[in-house]
């Protein structure tokens, strides 16, 4: 009989730009409310354009066209392309990564979770290019996070290589796109998935390895 000996660990690489990886974490997320403690995500950052540079007409395109359809998801609604169609695009989507990683060391995960949440906002709802500094310090008070300790980690090279040597780890295990889940350390599975996807992925892992699974529950 399978037991809940741990938690199945979840690791989500994903980039705060890419509309997908916002996908795949509502997902995931529906499915720990399902699965409670038998679950355990963590994300770990990876940035897709990591060198800063103007993008191409053909990459902002490619960025809009994909914004377009995650908007047609059901956790993609209100999301709009804005964010690829200003005169400021993104030029780089590692700053609002390094970002997260301030506000972990100063608030915590709670902080780093609020963070998140209002830079996706920002990104995908508003347009906002979130990897420049002030837009970055603005969003960080208004989660309630001390500026002048949260902009000396912004700036701070250790604070930059915490997300480098996440992107240089997942590119040594064969990781190259977001998003892109490993499970239990073993399972990857690239691209985003539907729930029951997801779900079913998790369950199989669960009987391999002897892991207590909880049924479905409904509400």
């Amino acid at each position: 009989m399978s037991k809940l000996l741990e938690p199945i660990e979840l690791v989500l690489h994903h980039d705060v730009l890419c509309g997908w990886s916002l996908i795949a974490d509502a997902r995931l997320r529906h499915l720990k409310e399902e699965m409670g403690d038998a679950l355990r995500i963590e994300l770990r950052p990876f940035p897709i354009r990591l060198d800063e540079r103007v993008p191409s007409r053909r990459e902002i395109q490619a960025e809009t066209s994909a914004l377009r359809k995650v908007a047609k998801e059901k956790e993609g609604k209100g999301i709009v392309a804005d964010l690829w169609r200003s005169n400021d695009p993104p030029r780089s989507s590692l700053p609002p990564l390094v970002a997260l990683e301030a506000a972990r060391i100063i608030g915590g995960e709670a902080a780093q979770e609020r963070l998140l949440r209002a830079l996706r906002r920002a990104a995908f709802h508003h347009g906002v290019n979130v990897t420049r500094d002030d837009v970055l310090l603005e969003l960080a008070e208004r989660c309630g996070i001390e500026t002048a300790r949260f902009a000396t980690a912004l700036r701070a090279q250790g604070t930059r290589r915490l997300v480098t040597d996440a992107q240089d780890e997942a590119l040594f295990h064969g990781i190259d796109s977001v998003p892109s889940l490993v499970i239990g350390g073993e399972w990857l599975v690239a691209g985003v998935r539907s729930v029951d996807e997801y779900r079913d992925t998790i369950r199989r892992f669960g009987e391999q390895n002897g892991l207590f699974v909880p049924e479905r529950m409904v509400h």
